[in-house]
């Protein structure tokens, strides 16, 4: 067997072996359709690249989510980019487009998830939505496990503060959280 042949197969069975974790990731930061899609093939195609330095067995995951969180940094760069065009435009009598239709509000978890550094919030939907460990989590994060897990413990404790006082709020609305 050749050593592209080889090399082939192992980064295919990478693939199959890693997919639904990654697809799940992209899903749960809001990815969805073309979006996902993108940011998993940029996250393969570099694995595929550097694919000599991608670790063997699980610990693939964490390689390849740092890759995909460094994607999403550079997308959410250029989406504070667009926006602060869009202001300037906005500035000039220009409207700015409006909002796509059909989108999930869940504005109390939102606002719970985003009065959390951008660190701890990550930390906390790699843990919770991607079902990574926390030891997991912080190589992802290039966080020490001990730090990792004192990170965990305080940011779900401030979130599930703030989640009861939504809840406690008459107009507050009602989000599909899972406490633990």
């Amino acid at each position: 067997m050749s050593v592209v042949v080889e090399t082939e197969a192992q980064f295919r069975a990478l693939f199959e072996s890693t997919y639904p974790t990654l697809r799940r990731y992209a899903r749960n930061r809001g990815l969805s359709g073309q979006d996902a899609e993108d940011l998993l093939a940029a996250t393969y195609e570099v694995a595929w690249r550097r694919f000599d330095r991608v670790p063997a067995g699980q610990e693939s995951i964490p390689w390849l989510l740092t890759v995909a969180l460094n994607h999403l940094r550079n997308r959410q760069r250029k989406l504070t980019r667009e926006r602060k065009l869009m202001e300037r435009l906005a500035a000039t009598d220009l409207a700015p487009p409006a909002p796509e239709a059909g989108v999930v509000d869940w504005r109390g978890l939102r606002r719970a998830l985003d009065s959390l550094s951008s660190l701890d919030r990550e930390l906390v939907l790699l843990v919770a939505w991607d079902e990574l460990t926390p030891a997991a989590a912080a190589a992802v994060l290039g966080l020490r496990p001990g730090a990792a897990r004192t990170r965990l413990h305080r940011s779900r404790a401030r979130l599930a503060t703030l989640l009861n006082e939504a809840e406690q709020t008459p107009d507050a609305q009602v989000v599909p959280w899972q406490r633990q």
